[in-house]
C-alpha cells in the first residue's frame, strides 16, 4: 500500500492535508490507482483555488490621502478613502486625531491608519503611505515702518511689507506692485497682498498712517484738569504723545505739565499763558499757540460788612473783587440762619451788590446769618470763600449815618458830621450848632453795648480825630450835650 499526502495553507497558516492510498502490488490496480490520483489532485485544486481566493479578498483591504496633495488651501480637509473594510471604523491620522477627516493647520507630513473588518469578518488595520502636504496659509500682512512715522519737512521713510513669507503679489494704495515702498507724504497707507499658489486665492489688506509736519503746524495742548480753578489749585495740561522732546514755558520738559495757581500773579485772579515747544527726530520745532489758565480768588465780604451785626432789612452787602474775562461772573451770596445750621439758600446778582430785602426766603430782624459768596462763570460756579456773620436789627433808619438830631429852642438844628465812613484809618468829627461854651461828652460802643472808647469834644478846637486804634468791625458814636444826643454808625475797615 502506498500513501500519497499534499499539505495546503489556509489564511491562517494551518496546513490541511488530503491523504489518498492505493496499492502497487497488482498490476491489474494500475488503472484505478490512475483514477483515483487524477481524482484526488483535482479535489486538491479547487480547495487551493479557495484558499487562494479568500487570501485575495483579504489583501485587497486598503487607505488613501484625499486630496493626496502636495499642496492645499487654508481650510481644506484630508479625507480617509478606504477599501476592502467594513464594520465601525477607527482611523488614527500621524496628527492624534481620529475622525475620518481632519483639516491641517500646518504642512507637514501626514498619514492615516484605518482598522475595520475585511471580508471574512476579520479584525484588519491598514496604513497609507506617508505624504508630504503643504498649506498655503491666508496671508496676515503688517507695514513694518522703516524710520519714525512721524517725519520733519522734507524728510521720506521706506514702508515694507511684512508676514509669514512672500506673497504672489503687492499692490499699494499709491499703485506701486512691489514689497516696500517710499513715501514723504501724511496719510493713511494701504497694503493689498494676494497668495495664489496651489489653486487658493486668498488676500488681505493692512494699514498705516504716516505724519509729515509742515513748518508752520501747532502741536496741541489739552486741558487733563479744567484750565480755571479756584486758588490756589493745580491745572494740568497735557500734550499729544508721539514727540522726541518736550519744553514748556513752565519749565517742565515732560510730556505733562502741572502749575499751581496761587494768586502770585495778582491778588485777585491769577492768569497764566503757557506754551509748549516739541522736539522731532532731533531735526525740527514745533511752538504751540498760548494756552491760558487761570484761578479765580475765593472772595468774601468787604471788611465793611463781614461781621456787621447792625444791619437793617434797607442796607445791601457787598462782595469782594472778582476780576472779570470772557464773561463777567454772577456773585452767588449764600445765607445760612446761625440757628438752623446746614439750611441755606442763595441769592444771585450781576454786581457785588446784595440787597438784603431781596433776599428769598426774605431774611428776619433781629436774627444773625452766616453769609459766603463764590462766582458763577460761564455757569461754572466756583468756590466759596471765607464765612462772614451779618446781623440784621429791628427798626430801619434812615439811609444817613446821622442816627439822630436835636433841634435847638431857637429853632436850629444841631447835628454830629463824621467822615469818611467807613474809614481804615481815623475818623473826622464835627459838631454843627451845638453849645460851645461846653464840652459833648463823646462814647464809642460796639454792637454788643460795651464802651471802648470816651472823650469830650471842645467845639471851639473845631474838627476832633478818633478812632485810630479801633480793630475792624461796627461801632456806635454817641454824642450828648444837654438835651443834645445823637447816634451815628461807623464801620472801620482793614
Amino acid at each position: 500500500m502506498i500513501r500519497n499526502s499534499l499539505y495546503i495553507r489556509d489564511l491562517k497558516n494551518k496546513s490541511v492535508s488530503l491523504l489518498f492510498y492505493y496499492s502497487g502490488k497488482s498490476k491489474k490496480n494500475t488503472n484505478m490507482k490512475n483514477t483515483f490520483t487524477n481524482l484526488a489532485w483535482k479535489c486538491c485544486m479547487i480547495l487551493l483555488l479557495a484558499v487562494l481566493s479568500l487570501n485575495s479578498s483579504a489583501q485587497n483591504a486598503s487607505v488613501s490621502i484625499s486630496p493626496a496633495g502636495p499642496v492645499i488651501c487654508e481650510g481644506d480637509q484630508l479625507t480617509a478613502l478606504v477599501t476592502g473594510l467594513s464594520g465601525s471604523l477607527c482611523y488614527t491620522w500621524s496628527t492624534g486625531a481620529n475622525t475620518a477627516s481632519i483639516t491641517p493647520i500646518y504642512s507637514g507630513y501626514y498619514r492615516v491608519r484605518v482598522r475595520g473588518l475585511n471580508a471574512n469578518g476579520i479584525s484588519r488595520e491598514v496604513s497609507s503611505s506617508l505624504i508630504p502636504i503643504i498649506v498655503i496659509k491666508h496671508p496676515t500682512p503688517s507695514i513694518f515702518v522703516k524710520g519714525p512715522s512721524n517725519l520733519c519737512p522734507g524728510q521720506s521713510v521706506e514702508l515694507i511689507a511684512k508676514g509669514r513669507k512672500n506673497y504672489s503679489s503687492y499692490l499699494w494704495s499709491t499703485g506701486a506692485t512691489t514689497p516696500k515702498i517710499t513715501v514723504n507724504q501724511s496719510g493713511t497707507y494701504e497694503l493689498t497682498v494676494t497668495n495664489a499658489l496651489g489653486g487658493c486665492s486668498f488676500y488681505a489688506t493692512t494699514t498705516t498712517d504716516i505724519n509729515v509736519y509742515d513748518n508752520g503746524y501747532q502741536p496741541a495742548v489739552t486741558g487733563v484738569t479744567p484750565t480755571t480753578v479756584c486758588q490756589p489749585g493745580w491745572v494740568t495740561l497735557g500734550a499729544d504723545p508721539g514727540w522726541t522732546s518736550y519744553s514748556w514755558s513752565t519749565g517742565s520738559t515732560s510730556e505733562n505739565t502741572s502749575v499751581l495757581m496761587n494768586g502770585s500773579n495778582g491778588p485777585v485772579l491769577d492768569t497764566l499763558t503757557v506754551y509748549l515747544t516739541v522736539g522731532l527726530n532731533n531735526t525740527c520745532t514745533f511752538t504751540s499757540s498760548g494756552t491760558t489758565i487761570r484761578s479765580i480768588r475765593e472772595t468774601e465780604l468787604t471788611p465793611a460788612y463781614c461781621n456787621n451785626y447792625a444791619l437793617t432789612m434797607n442796607d445791601s452787602i457787598k462782595s469782594g473783587v472778582i476780576l472779570t474775562y470772557l464773561t463777567a461772573p454772577t456773585y452767588d451770596f449764600q445765607f445760612e440762619e446761625t440757628t438752623q445750621p446746614g439750611i441755606t439758600w442763595n441769592y444771585q446778582s450781576t454786581s457785588r451788590w446784595c440787597n438784603l430785602s431781596a433776599v428769598t426766603p426774605a431774611l428776619q430782624a433781629n436774627k444773625f446769618y452766616n453769609v459766603r459768596v463764590r462766582s458763577v462763570i460761564d455757569g461754572t460756579p466756583y468756590c466759596y470763600g471765607n464765612l462772614c456773620q451779618i446781623g440784621i436789627i429791628g427798626s430801619p433808619r434812615a439811609a444817613s449815618t446821622t442816627l439822630s438830631n436835636s433841634l435847638r429852642a431857637d429853632g436850629t438844628s444841631a447835628e454830629a458830621q463824621i467822615f469818611p465812613n467807613p474809614s481804615n484809618e481815623a475818623f473826622n468829627m464835627y459838631l454843627r450848632n451845638i453849645d460851645n461854651s461846653i464840652p459833648a461828652n463823646v462814647t464809642i460802643a460796639d454792637v454788643q453795648g460795651r464802651t471802648v472808647d470816651q472823650f469830650n469834644y471842645d467845639g471851639d478846637n473845631g474838627i476832633a480825630k478818633f478812632g485810630e486804634s479801633l480793630n475792624s468791625g461796627v461801632y456806635f458814636v454817641t454824642v450828648e450835650q444837654g438835651s443834645f444826643k445823637n447816634v451815628t454808625r461807623i464801620i472801620k475797615t482793614k
